[in-house]
């Protein structure tokens, strides 16, 4: 009997999950089926621009999104090229899934922390709701930080290298795509720091002063990273890459140390209630 109960407890949370994860979908799909089918125009009226949505498969905003991306990122002299009859078609499609996944990036946090909060106390799942905006502004900021000011520069060494070697700069138009969004996404996730840490002090899992006391360890693990993923192994663009990590964790701390407090005195409350 009681195996029984742990069964149907399990079975019931399975299928929250399931609920949770089709909400999140469904929306995912909304916004992938709008920038694969529309295109995204301007209308004069009125001396104003307004935008709206035009329905256009081939131009649609996925490949709007990717065109510009393209632009500011490879050096002139590139030529992006399709080996396959399908390479276009996978870029277009990548293009607009990395879009529906930073437009649902806010819901898929908030039905995270809706999954979990039965285990959790009010004001522990208070906390977790409140990083939802917290959370998709980092990762919206990472994402560009790493488009706009590290992309650019890689793919210049890269270019650079290819010449030197004589060989002729093209690239697979599906193999460019991967590589944006996969090194987009990891900016993205790596600018997520301060959130992880602010959420497991609030929990009191891990104190504000043992972030604090293992901050040597945090710059060395900023300035490795920064090292591995930076146009150039060493100097400005290494740095640069590993600063703006520096100066988040060092955020993190302080918002940890207020998340910890606030922690103590509702605690406090509770004890005294």
């Amino acid at each position: 009997m009681e195996y029984e109960g742990y069964l149907n407890l399990f079975l019931s949370h399975l299928d929250e999950l399931r609920l949770r994860l089709l909400r999140v979908l469904k929306v995912f799909f909304i916004f992938f089926a709008i920038f694969l089918i529309f295109d995204l125009r301007t209308v004069s009226f009125l001396g104003f621009n307004f935008p709206f949505l035009y329905p256009d498969f081939f131009h649609n905003i996925g490949a709007q999104f990717f065109t510009a991306i393209e632009h500011h990122v490879l050096t002139k002299g590139y030529v992006t090229i399709t080996l396959n009859p399908t390479d276009g078609v996978v870029a277009d499609f990548y293009s607009a899934m990395f879009l529906s996944f930073a437009m649902t990036l806010p819901l898929t946090i908030d039905q995270i922390g809706k999954f979990v909060s039965p285990g959790l106390k009010t004001n522990e799942s208070q906390a977790l709701r409140s990083v939802v905006v917290p959370g998709s502004l980092l990762f919206i900021l990472g994402s560009f930080v790493g488009i706009y000011f590290f992309l650019p520069d890689l793919f210049r060494i890269f270019y650079l290298y290819d010449v030197g070697l004589g060989a002729v700069p093209d690239l697979s138009i599906s193999k460019l795509v991967s590589f944006i969004f996969i090194y987009t996404l990891i900016f993205g996730l790596s600018f997520e720091v301060p959130v992880f840490m602010v959420m497991l002090s609030r929990f009191g899992v891990i104190t504000a002063s043992y972030w604090k006391e293992k901050w040597r360890y945090a710059v060395v693990g900023a300035l490795l990273f920064g090292l591995i993923l930076s146009p150039g192994v060493t100097g400005f663009t290494m740095m640069a890459m590993a600063i703006p990590m520096i100066l988040l964790y060092f955020a993190g701390i302080y918002f940890a140390r207020k998340a910890e407090l606030k922690y103590s005195t509702e605690k406090e409350t509770v004890v005294d209630a």
